[in-house]
């Protein structure tokens, strides 16, 4: 999930998102909650080690830009699930502390551990803001700081306006992915046959005929080409 850590044991889930924004446009009644499910299982701890999260919900901004979902119905979905899993990740980690870095897979993680914990020590509250954008760190990040006994309110305050900084930045990739894809899908078709004879068909009727200059007349000086 970021550069540096590799979990070992698992398949690469990366090809799946593509499936999934598959098996939500076919099950859009209730995509929101998919999706809300994905972003809070993307910030719990343990369970967003395992998930490719970020993959899944980056090709809901593609369902988007095609129109399938509501971007505000995604961006509450996503950013709500957000802020859920980490408050559940900031209190596992101030009620069972040390005992969640002994569970699989995050003992087979020290290494993670120790870089959450000096990132959490370095930038204090703003880590849990800027943790949100860092891979791995954001799995760890917000246990660390409910172990290390953060107050519950400076928590949150960093938790909610990074979630609602994330959303939309995670759904870009797949927004822009889509859009791209529908713009070269339109450069190649043809341009639609005028069907009455309003100004609008007769510019789209001229736009289509190919340009013919005008024959030269007699005494006049010659004109440029179309």
């Amino acid at each position: 999930m970021g550069a540096g850590i590799v979990l070992t044991g698992f398949p690469d889930f990366a090809g799946y998102g593509t499936a999934l924004a598959g098996f939500i446009e076919a099950h859009a009644d209730w995509a929101e909650v998919i999706i809300f499910l994905m972003a809070f299982a993307e910030g719990l701890t343990l369970v967003g080690l395992l998930i490719p999260g970020v993959v899944m919900l980056t090709a809901a901004g593609a369902l988007v830009a095609a129109g399938v979902l509501d971007f505000w119905s995604v961006y509450l979905a996503i950013a709500g699930g957000a802020i859920l899993g980490d408050a559940a990740s900031y209190w596992l980690g101030r009620r069972y502390g040390e005992r969640m870095f002994r569970l699989w897979p995050l003992s087979r993680q020290p290494d993670l551990r120790r870089r959450g914990e000096a990132f959490f020590l370095r930038h204090g509250g703003k880590g849990v803001f800027l943790a949100r954008f860092i891979g791995p760190l954001r799995a760890v990040v917000p246990t660390t700081a409910g172990m290390m006994a953060m107050p519950h309110r400076k928590f949150q305050t960093f938790n909610i306006l990074s979630a609602l900084i994330w959303a939309p930045l995670l759904m870009s990739p797949g927004h822009l992915a889509w859009t791209g894809y529908d713009m070269a899908g339109s450069a190649g078709r043809a341009v639609p046959e005028a069907v009455d004879g309003s100004a609008e068909g007769k510019a789209a009727e001229g736009a289509a005929m190919p340009c013919v200059p005008a024959p030269p007349v007699e005494g006049m000086p010659e004109k440029p080409g179309c």
